[in-house]
């Protein structure tokens, strides 16, 4: 398999999904649908968990359901500038990117400013090719089709030749759903299912809604084993 693109999320794919500001977004993402809807925290996350199947992001859910307009309102809520704070710098990062030697593209459903200041604080902004975010996308992004099609389509890369990585399998399903190859990294600590062996790459079976075959890794750093794969294939 030809592969020439790098598609990647950002949160939880990039770095761990074990660092701290995963649950800092989770929690402040909560706490905002809580003063919305006037709701205590835990009815408000029971509330969020019951409807975020149907909807591709929080934000989505709350724009069609409640009405929310004053997105800024709810980006600055959720991503705060000190939200750095919960995230560790990982220097290993910037050479393990340079060392695959494709062009890369970010595709978030983050807002730009949380989108910049990460990579900007992994030393590596500069690495990625383009940065497509949740606005960029009319508020629709990841899993809808054009989210991925769109962000293809600003460097000239297609689906066939451009492989995806998310930490989310509803957004690695969506790429697939589309005729893409996706790997889903889910980190051990929070996997779902059995969970396999560190450094393994493991294929999950074919689904008819998905087409091939998912692999899944654990980390940003198996990168290399997975082409390494897929160029045999």
């Amino acid at each position: 398999m030809k592969i020439t693109h790098l598609l990647f999320d950002l949160d939880n794919t990039l770095y761990p999904s074990t660092a701290a500001i995963d649950q800092g977004i989770t929690s402040r993402m909560i706490g905002f649908v809580a003063d919305l809807l006037g709701l205590d925290f835990q009815q408000a996350a029971e509330r969020r968990q019951q409807r975020l199947p149907f909807y591709g992001t929080t934000l989505e859910w709350l724009k069609t359901e409640h009405g929310l307009e004053d997105t800024d309102a709810y980006f600055a809520a959720v991503h705060p500038p000190q939200e750095l704070q919960e995230l560790n710098p990982d220097p290993n990062l910037r050479p393990l990117l340079q060392s695959l030697s494709l062009p890369m593209t970010i595709l978030t459903n983050a807002p730009r400013c949380h989108a910049q200041r990460v990579l900007e604080f992994l030393n590596v902004v500069d690495l990625f090719t383009g940065i497509h975010d949740i606005q960029s996308n009319g508020f629709k992004g990841k899993p809808y089709p054009d989210s991925y099609r769109t962000a293809l389509a600003a460097g000239g890369f297609t689906v066939a030749e451009t492989l995806f990585f998310d930490d989310h399998k509803k957004y690695t399903d969506g790429y697939q759903a589309i005729g893409g190859q996706a790997v889903l990294v889910q980190h051990p600590a929070t996997a779902t299912g059995h969970p396999h062996p560190l450094d393994s790459i493991v294929e999950q079976a074919d689904s008819p809604k998905t087409g091939p075959a998912q692999l899944v890794i654990q980390s940003v750093y198996q990168v290399p084993q997975v082409l390494e794969l897929l160029a045999k294939k």
